[in-house]
């Protein structure tokens, strides 16, 4: 019996002798990101009425006075970067019926599309696109989009054809405005 209480002290005597396990540590870093990116909370999309365009004479109504619902449309845009670009084309009304118009009259209605961007500090940006210009107008906020609801406004303003003296063809005239909002390149 005695060999065998001393194996066992002996066993345990060699085993305290040895260090006890160190507590292991350490660090796991997280990473993640988030791409700027803008999102129409409400659609660009719609209809402007305008209506009739020409006056009794027959020439444009340059304040577009017949319209119904409005010169103007609203959406909510949401972007998480700052100073967004902001970019407009507005496409000429045309009555695509008369390829070609007679002497003195005209079959194409120029406007102008101004779209209004309310910052996050207040202020305003305002990009002007002309339909006798070719392609788009582009601008930079200049301030981060407020968060809020109808933040951007697109209007139409200014009738007028290449010459203040022709008369609209009749007809349906059709035309568009392309709106782009996107992250600051």
């Amino acid at each position: 019996m005695k060999k065998i209480a001393l194996a066992t002290v002996a066993a345990l005597a060699a085993f305290a002798a040895q260090p006890a396990f160190a507590q292991a540590a350490g660090t796991v870093d997280i990473t993640g990101s988030v791409a700027a990116k803008c999102t129409a909370v409400t659609p660009i999309s719609g209809t402007i009425t305008l209506g009739e365009l020409a006056k009794s004479t027959g020439t444009v109504d340059s304040g577009f006075g017949s319209n119904t619902g409005g010169l103007s449309r609203q959406f909510t845009i949401r972007c998480n970067g700052a100073n967004p670009q902001l970019s407009v084309n507005a496409k000429a009304l045309t009555n695509a019926a008369v390829t070609t118009a007679s002497l003195g009259y005209t079959n194409q209605v120029n406007y102008t599309a101004t779209l209004t961007a309310v910052g996050a500090k207040g202020g305003t940006a305002t990009v002007t696109d002309l339909t006798s210009s070719q392609g788009a107008t582009t601008g930079l906020l200049g301030d981060r989009l407020a968060s809020a609801s109808n933040n951007v406004t697109l209007a139409i303003s200014n009738g007028q054809t290449s010459d203040s003296t022709a008369i609209l063809e009749a007809g349906s005239y059709a035309g568009s405005v392309d709106v782009i909002i996107s992250p600051a390149a």
